[in-house]
């Protein structure tokens, strides 16, 4: 069978990223080795020795231009900067909506406005648990305890107060 047409037709196809999260800077406490891996703690030593981690490495040494070592990339990513390896890797996926989930507490990380030099279209996924974690967090402000109608008060009038959502 010939899958030439369809090969061609997957390769040519805009992406629409439905869960991304934050670029952060390049000097971002966020190690990159966890762009590779969920792992935390003593698991993160293994992420290098898994067929993804070398698979993810091999792939984005070849769209840099550099060698296959974390090393390697890591100081292409520094001495390139970050909005060049970011535009780079933007067109080499071929990406034209960007979803983002910006919930997670990350240093230095981007707005959804600087990704949009990046994609055309940019969006927010609101992490709804966290606007829960900042209503409790802020606490009422009569003193009282909450309560299940407090809080549902609260948490409503947050959702209508984000632009598109409850409206």
């Amino acid at each position: 069978m010939d899958f030439s047409e369809l090969r061609r037709t997957v390769e040519e196809v805009e992406l629409v990223d439905a869960h991304a999260h934050n670029i952060v800077s390049i000097d971002s406490n966020f190690p990159f080795i966890h762009a590779f891996s969920e792992a935390y703690g003593d698991a993160v030593s293994f992420s290098p020795h898994s067929l993804s981690f070398k698979r993810s490495l091999r792939d984005i040494a070849e769209l840099y231009g550099s060698e296959s070592s974390l090393e390697a990339i890591e100081e292409h990513r520094r001495v390139s900067g970050l909005q060049s390896i970011s535009t780079s890797c933007f067109k080499a996926a071929g990406i034209s909506t960007l979803l983002i989930d910006d919930g997670l507490k990350f240093d230095k990380k981007h707005d959804l406005e600087w990704h949009r030099s990046f994609t055309p279209v940019v969006g927010r996924i609101l992490r709804i648990e966290r606007v829960a974690e900042e209503i409790l967090d802020e606490g009422l402000t009569d003193g009282s305890s909450w309560t299940l109608d407090s809080f549902t008060k609260a948490f409503v009038s947050k959702l209508k107060s984000y632009p598109f959502i409850c409206k």
